[in-house]
């Protein structure tokens, strides 16, 4: 599985998106930056506490990275029907459903890691920022740390298999639209909301999509050994 792994990596160049993500925090950064000093400069509160730090930095972050992953199941396994290289892929000696796997295994490592370390890089920037600004008066003690550091392992676990959801709609209609669409949707619905009040907020919400998700990404194999690709 790891060889495998590896050959989706080399052939699809995974490392690459990093400059992606990059892009992608400090746009983050940039915007949660400029609410803290209008705020600050307004005397209003934008970040009362250290708890809506990482409430909306994790927002922010399992937002913008649902779409990614839709983005890499759109490269890594729809693309491959669309453009038909998966006929290539699938004379290979090798059982169908562990290339498939290997691919979605991907999509769950990155989109977890990125998430992870992204909510880590946004909280500690804005309480980097926070020392010169002085916006949030709130002090950042060792239990609210350690229970936003659980939060955001437990989400990102949650919302990792919650992205493999447009998997079966991708493989369904064989479109990377459809894909990206459906996670967008998702997206909207689940963080839509006022002041942090959203359908994510409610734990066993992302815990039962995830749970749906994985049974999404299942479906959407479990009979890959029996598809003619050539005629899908």
């Amino acid at each position: 599985m790891l060889k495998l792994m590896k050959l989706e990596n080399k052939k699809f160049k995974i490392f690459g998106c990093l400059k992606g993500v990059i892009i992608a925090n400090l746009i983050i950064l940039g915007f949660l930056s400029m609410i803290l000093y209008a705020s600050n400069a307004n005397k209003e509160i934008a970040f009362s506490t250290y708890n809506d730090v990482f409430l909306y930095t994790g927002i922010f972050v399992r937002a913008t990275f649902s779409i990614f992953a839709a983005v890499l199941i759109s490269r890594l396994i729809i693309g491959e029907y669309t453009s038909r290289t998966i006929n290539v892929l699938f004379t290979y000696p090798i059982n169908r459903k562990n290339i498939m796997v290997a691919k979605l295994a991907i999509v769950l490592i990155f989109t977890f890691t990125t998430m992870v370390i992204s909510s880590l890089f946004l909280s500690f920037s804005l309480f980097l920022l926070n020392m010169f600004t002085n916006a949030i008066q709130d002090s950042l003690t060792a239990d609210i740390l350690i229970k936003n550091l659980i939060n955001i392992i437990v989400y990102s676990i949650a919302f990792a298999f919650v992205s493999l959801i447009p998997v079966y709609v991708g493989m369904r209609k064989k479109s990377g639209s459809a894909t990206i669409i459906t996670s967008v949707i998702l997206v909207s619905l689940l963080n839509s909301g006022n002041k942090g009040n959203s359908l994510s907020s409610i734990i066993i919400i992302p815990i039962i999509l995830a749970i749906i998700g994985a049974i999404a990404s299942y479906l959407s194999i479990k009979d890959i050994e029996k598809v003619d690709v050539i005629n899908s």
